[in-house]
């Protein structure tokens, strides 16, 4: 499974953000690409832990489960619930948000894996792998979403 732990998915998925878009349109889903930018760099800063998330009770908790919904199944277009933690930043200058995601995605790759990762809202406590991996599929779908 691809993790922004992993240097070429990780320039991978860096080259993709560069080629984004600002008006491009979505393929799904209703966020614009500025909207989309700001949300994955919110998803980002919890993951590293500096924004707090609030865990909600749901069967994604269970290791079984989160294991099919991150590493398996496709995930549906449009239709996933997020989190208010993950939609705090509003859109500014394009290249300042860019450079934010950038800089969150580099900044999550020096992070120690066996440190002690912040609880996400939906999955319950990650390990440094099952976030990293979370991390680099959830970039490479909202990427795929634009076009990019």
């Amino acid at each position: 499974m691809p993790t922004l732990f992993d240097g070429a998915t990780r320039e991978s998925l860096q080259e993709r953000l560069g080629a984004l878009d600002p008006e491009a349109a979505a393929r799904w889903g209703k966020m614009t690409a500025p909207q989309m930018l700001c949300h994955v760099a919110d998803q980002m800063r919890v993951a590293l832990g500096d924004v707090p998330a609030v865990a909600v009770p749901t069967l994604l908790r269970f290791k079984p489960v989160r294991w099919l919904f991150v590493d398996r199944l496709p995930w549906p277009k449009g239709r996933i619930p997020t989190a208010p933690e993950m939609q705090r930043t509003r859109p500014g200058e394009w290249a300042d948000d860019l450079a934010a995601a950038r800089g969150l995605i580099d900044r999550f790759a020096t992070a120690s894996r066996t440190r002690e990762w912040p609880v996400h809202p939906a999955f319950g406590r990650l390990s440094g792998d099952e976030w990293g991996s979370l991390s680099a599929r959830h970039l490479d779908y909202h990427l795929q979403q634009f076009g990019a």
